[in-house]
């Protein structure tokens, strides 16, 4: 959090040393843009590392907002969010067959490979959109690079001002973004294996390809870190650090401490409200995962 707080400070020319600026117009004139210090990069090895893709994460992400910010706005933006509330709808409806179809795709390696080519690019495009929302409020995006930790090798996107943005509802937009930028990305395969006279095969790749993806979105947004559900509790709880807080808040509680009694009734009602959450929200993971081999096992 300080390392952020001074970089942003730095970004804006407050530390000492940085060039001067006008409240009103900025940099001084003639004075070079003040720069935020650079992150030191983690070491790269084979098992595990990462690298940026481009040199101005911050242009990049604003030639895509001019490009797709538009869709950002209510008139397109509710539609397209009813849209994904209706596939998913036929995607809970119509699971089993989807659990199905998603097993039957082990036995094809070629629609196997293309259906985890398409959720990757479904992961890149769930960054770049944190990226874009974010720039849509205001924020400023640090770097877009790939990060690996063989064997998974995904996309990421580093906002330097997150806890920084005018209101709580830009903070919870930007960090939900990505989830449902995943389950946009599948509305026209969603179409197609609707209304499309397909294969059999190629019907049964789309069904497993919703059912995947769908997954994927939700599985986004458990609220544990360093998930987007996570840092979605902590906007509506008011809180940074919320689990190792609650953790801390809960040990005490249990003990009957009178440190607990001293916390603010707030922090007592939210640290509380958050665990309960987490557990049913993992219980009913762990059920649903059940439910799903059951049904695998007996159909």
């Amino acid at each position: 959090h300080w390392r952020q707080l001074l970089s942003l400070l730095g970004a804006k020319g407050l530390l000492a040393g940085a060039p001067a600026r006008s409240p009103a117009t900025g940099p001084a004139p003639g004075a070079p843009a003040p720069a935020a210090p650079a992150p030191v990069p983690e070491p790269r090895t084979l098992l595990r590392g990462s690298l940026p893709l481009v040199a101005d994460a911050d242009a990049t992400t604003a030639r895509l907002h001019r490009a797709f910010g538009f869709l950002l706005a209510p008139p397109l933006l509710v539609p397209l969010l009813a849209l994904v509330l209706a596939m998913e709808a036929v995607v809970a409806a119509r699971s089993g067959e989807l659990l199905v179809a998603a097993k039957g795709l082990l036995a094809n390696p070629v629609l196997l490979t293309g259906t985890a080519v398409l959720l990757w690019v479904s992961t890149a495009l769930h960054e770049l959109a944190h990226g874009v929302t974010a720039r849509h409020y205001g924020g400023r995006v640090a770097e877009i690079g790939l990060r690996w930790r063989l064997p998974a090798v995904i996309m990421y996107c580093t906002v330097d001002d997150y806890l920084y943005f005018g209101t709580r509802r830009h903070r919870i937009a930007t960090a939900l973004a990505g989830a449902v930028m995943n389950l946009v990305f599948l509305l026209p395969f969603c179409a197609l294996w609707l209304f499309a006279p397909l294969d059999d095969a190629t019907h049964d790749a789309f069904a497993a390809l919703l059912l995947l993806g769908s997954v994927q979105a939700f599985a986004m947004l458990v609220p544990l870190p360093p998930l987007d559900g996570y840092r979605i509790a902590g906007q509506l709880a008011g809180a940074t650090g919320l689990a190792a807080s609650a953790g801390a808040y809960l040990r005490l509680a249990l003990r009957r401490s009178p440190e607990a009694a001293a916390y603010p009734r707030r922090a007592r009602i939210a640290y509380p409200a958050y665990a309960a959450v987490t557990v049913l929200v993992l219980a009913g993971t762990v059920a649903a995962a059940v439910a799903a081999t059951h049904h695998l096992l007996t159909a």
